[in-house]
């Protein structure tokens, strides 16, 4: 299945709802997701271009009369019953449930993904907003999905669209002003280890995959077997790496492959600047959303003009939209085949995998 995410549409000053839902369209959406803050001019299923909607009411919305019956094709939630049910995977659908998660400590939000599970069995998607910023984590369970803001995000216009059966997610917005610069796409991987001999067909399904979606050049954040350094697969790429401490490279340079120093943990590409972090990941466990807002200006004042912080460590993918920079954890490689790329200037941002062959019949 595949579902267009929107939220926080407000008053839509803009008239931008109407744009997204052409993009829905374009990309086969067959369910719009609306995460809350939806005024009542807006319960028009034609302006939804007649897709089936499921929008979250805010808190009060329940008991006014305008929202006591939805369009035709719409369904709507409200406090105490936000869970969905289709054939295969049940959905949350509410407003402030992941700013709620996201103010506690990693560990605590964890848990709370484990409370929530157990109370609705075969939860797969939890979708919120009310934060006006796009925010992603993965969980081996449940995916929790903030599109953003159609109106007063920090910059554009935003939505995500998810893909449910590939379990791929996209992140994009309409830009208020037409950029000059050109667009381009690179690809973001970590935790490769000893990949090449666990999962062999791997780089090569990967170099595939990025070919198609025209990615010319790849941030590794870490945790990279020197064996794989300038790998024949990646040869059309080019590639910028990071080794651990006392990890020695003693494999001969490749023209292609370029070293990221821990002394210099800046890849500059087409005047974006990227900052690697591999073992942040380590450090947010115990980390609010408070404390990763932090932690990002101070690497801001240390890096200026950082516009991502890339790192890993942890199997969960991650992104967090901040006021100055992008905070982004493409996930883990051994165990989910994970990556992401990252189309500029747009900002769009899709985190996929690459998926396991069937295992042979017995």
């Amino acid at each position: 299945m595949i579902l267009g995410i929107m939220g926080d549409t407000h008053k839509d000053i803009a008239n931008i709802i109407h744009l997204i839902v052409e993009a829905f369209i374009r990309a086969g959406v067959e369910i719009i997701i609306h995460t809350g803050d939806i005024e009542t001019k807006h319960l028009n299923a034609e302006l939804f271009g007649n897709i089936p909607v499921i929008c979250a009411l805010t808190n009060g919305q329940e008991k006014e009369l305008d929202f006591q019956f939805p369009p035709h094709g719409w369904v709507f939630t409200y406090p105490g019953n936000r869970v969905k049910v289709f054939k295969n995977f049940s959905i949350y659908v509410g407003h402030k449930k992941l700013y709620e998660l996201l103010r506690k400590k990693e560990s605590e939000f964890r848990e709370s993904l484990e409370i929530l599970g157990r109370d609705y069995d075969g939860i797969r998607w939890l979708f919120a907003g009310h934060v006006h910023r796009q925010i992603f984590d993965q969980d081996p369970l449940i995916n929790c999905v903030n599109p953003g803001a159609v109106e007063g995000a920090s910059w554009g216009y935003e939505y995500a669209i998810v893909k449910t059966k590939k379990r791929e997610v996209t992140f994009s917005r309409i830009l208020p002003t037409q950029p000059t610069i050109e667009k381009f796409k690179i690809a973001v991987i970590s935790d490769s280890r000893n990949v090449s001999q666990l999962n062999p067909p791997f780089w090569e399904k990967l170099a595939e995959r990025l070919k198609q979606e025209g990615v010319q050049e790849i941030i590794h954040c870490g945790n990279l077997v020197t064996e794989d350094i300038g790998i024949e697969a990646l040869k059309d790429f080019k590639v910028h790496y990071t080794l651990h401490e006392g990890q020695a490279n003693s494999r001969k340079p490749h023209d292609n492959w370029q070293i990221i120093r821990p002394n210099n943990p800046i890849v500059d590409i087409n005047g974006y600047r990227f900052c690697v972090q591999h073992g942040l990941g380590g450090s947010l466990i115990s980390k609010s959303e408070i404390d990763m807002l932090k932690l990002s200006l101070e690497l801001a004042q240390k890096y200026p003009s950082i516009d991502y912080v890339l790192f890993g460590l942890t199997r969960a993918a991650f992104l967090e939209e901040n006021e100055q920079l992008w905070i982004l954890n493409p996930g883990d490689i051994i165990n989910d085949q994970n990556f992401a790329t990252i189309e500029l200037p747009q900002n769009e941002i899709t985190f996929g995998r690459i998926p396991f062959d069937p295992l042979p019949v017995l």
